[in-house]
């Protein structure tokens, strides 16, 4: 039983010593690109300015675009909000014009006097 955990005592440490070479590895690598990587990332500035550009020029033409849209989707949700407020009240309604019709119908004009 000691000898297993003596094994994974030493697999742990080989693991540990592999991912510290690695480490290391990536350290020097990474130091060693770096210029190379700086040199690029000057070299792309232009581009990225360019792009940014761009972007803000398409913003700009399209915000327009945008609120009118989201104007017309506003006055969209408000119209449905609104029937589907009334649509449940509808039943009443329909009920109430049904009594003021039957009213209407059976009532006596009302007599026409001389002033």
């Amino acid at each position: 039983m000691f000898e297993v955990l003596a094994l994974g005592t030493l697999l742990l440490f080989g693991l540990l010593v592999v991912g510290l070479v690695g480490g290391v590895l990536k350290l020097v690598f990474w130091l060693l690109f770096l210029p190379f990587r700086l040199a690029l990332k000057l070299l792309a500035l232009p581009f990225l300015a360019l792009g940014l550009l761009l972007k803000l020029l398409f913003g700009v033409l399209l915000l327009p675009l945008f609120l009118v849209g989201g104007v017309l989707a506003l006055a969209a949700f408000g119209i449905v909000a609104v029937v589907g407020l009334l649509v449940p009240v509808l039943p009443l309604i329909v009920a109430g014009l049904v009594v003021w019709g039957l009213v209407r119908l059976f009532s006596r004009p009302a007599a026409a006097t001389r002033a």
